[in-house]
């Protein structure tokens, strides 16, 4: 009975300690087997090299993406760059957001200078035939400014643009067209907060601070180009760049980072972090949790909660664990979507240079006084009008202020360039 009973005690302690592990995750392991990702990499490239056959390229594919499940990288486009086709997809993300609002603005830029080029043709062309000077004059002005709308739109001469929308904005308001006006000023500031808006998109597109803001932020890691082309101080560069070499596995560089001293608090916190991750990594859960309490004493932070109720867990301290994880939720902190290791802490990117168009906006208000001046002294007779100007196909809607046809002219722009845009992303 003795010995059934020691049977059963053995049986319930082993299964225990079965549970225990699979509470605490598959990270207590010595360090030689915990995978590197980085390694990995390295391999599949020699092997592409080497010519190695499809199954072995395979077989090292899917290694590394049994790494990442136990690592904290969510996605490797390094991947994609060595294999073809793609193995991994592009994860949603600001990349995607910024290109799609790209996608829109161009389109809605296009029809906004369509819409705005017709009404200062039709302005233009009324105003300067009916103004009172002799027949030769008119013809004259109204020929240079047709000839000056069309090559400042075609050309694409922003502040030529302005210019010519800030004095054609006064012409509309001598000629008193109240409903052309709203119309006019309400395209008019459509047309420069667009434009500002798609040129500093573009901007930060192509700005490498916003890329290592992504990569940190979706990837789990940046690699060096990026972390040496953004991160100017040496300190931050040689910090971020051993945080990143741990999120791929290469622990190694736990020896460095043991060497570097820092006296702001983010760094130090970042560095006790990356300690914290690294025996957390080869079950040491009691160390790691002081060295994350430690950091998150310096600078609180989610990454860091997330680590502690992690490491709570794993010592089996579940009540609080379960404080932290409330805390977490109750900020929409989404725990299944973290990794089943302790997350990292980067270094924050830089903040990406804007543009204010200045200039364009300088031509606007240049236009303004220009046209204040002209109508000063070249006033339009706006009793009756030249019979001549209904031979302009669109004239005659637009002196009885109807504007259909240009507005669906607009609309129909917008929707060819939509189209278009479809046509050419799927090439």
């Amino acid at each position: 009975m003795k010995a059934v009973k020691l049977f059963f005690a053995v049986f319930i302690l082993f299964f225990s300690f079965s549970s225990v592990n699979s509470i605490a995750g598959t990270n207590s392991q010595p360090a030689s087997t915990i995978p590197s990702v980085y390694n990995l990499l390295q391999k599949l490239e020699e092997d592409i090299k080497a010519g190695k056959s499809a199954e072995v390229i395979k077989s090292e594919v899917k290694k590394i993406e049994k790494a990442k499940k136990v690592l904290p990288v969510s996605y490797v486009p390094e991947l994609n760059y060595l294999v073809s086709p793609a193995i991994e997809e592009i994860p949603p993300g600001k990349i995607t957001f910024f290109k799609k609002l790209i996608y829109y603005l161009y389109p809605l830029e296009v029809s906004l200078k369509v819409f705005l080029f017709l009404i200062l043709f039709y302005t233009f062309v009324f105003y300067f035939q009916n103004t009172e000077i002799s027949p030769l004059g008119r013809r004259i002005l109204t020929l240079a400014g047709i000839v000056l709308l069309s090559v400042s739109f075609v050309l694409n001469v922003c502040p030529l643009i302005y210019f010519l929308l800030g004095f054609g904005l006064i012409l509309i308001a001598v000629l008193k067209r109240k409903k052309l006006l709203v119309y006019f000023s309400a395209a008019v500031l459509m047309l420069f907060f667009s434009h500002t808006l798609q040129e500093n998109v573009s901007l930060l597109l192509r700005s490498n601070s916003f890329l290592y803001e992504v990569k940190i932020s979706r990837d789990g890691y940046a690699p060096q180009y990026l972390v040496n082309s953004v991160l100017k101080k040496e300190e931050d560069a040689t910090l971020e760049q051993i945080t990143s070499d741990l999120a791929l596995g290469k622990l190694d560089s736990v020896s460095l980072l043991k060497k570097l001293k820092f006296s702001d608090n983010l760094h130090r916190a970042i560095k006790l972090n990356d300690l914290g991750y690294f025996e957390f990594l080869h079950g040491n859960f009691k160390k790691a949790l002081l060295l994350f309490k430690k950091a998150y004493t310096l600078y609180p932070s989610s990454e860091l909660e997330y680590n502690l109720y992690l490491t709570y867990s794993s010592l089996l301290k579940f009540d609080k664990a379960n404080r932290v994880k409330k805390d977490l939720l109750s900020r929409g902190i989404h725990l299944e979507k973290l990794p089943p290791v302790p997350v990292l802490m980067h270094i924050p990117a830089p903040i990406p240079e804007y543009e204010f168009p200045f200039v364009n906006l300088l031509g606007f208000l240049l236009g303004i006084f220009s046209g204040v001046l002209f109508t000063r002294y070249f006033l339009a007779g706006l009793g009756s009008f030249e019979p001549e100007l209904l031979l302009v196909p669109g004239m005659k809607s637009f002196i009885n202020s109807r504007f259909k046809h240009i507005i669906t002219i607009t609309v129909a722009v917008f929707i060819i360039n939509i189209i278009l845009g479809k046509l050419i992303c799927s090439m």
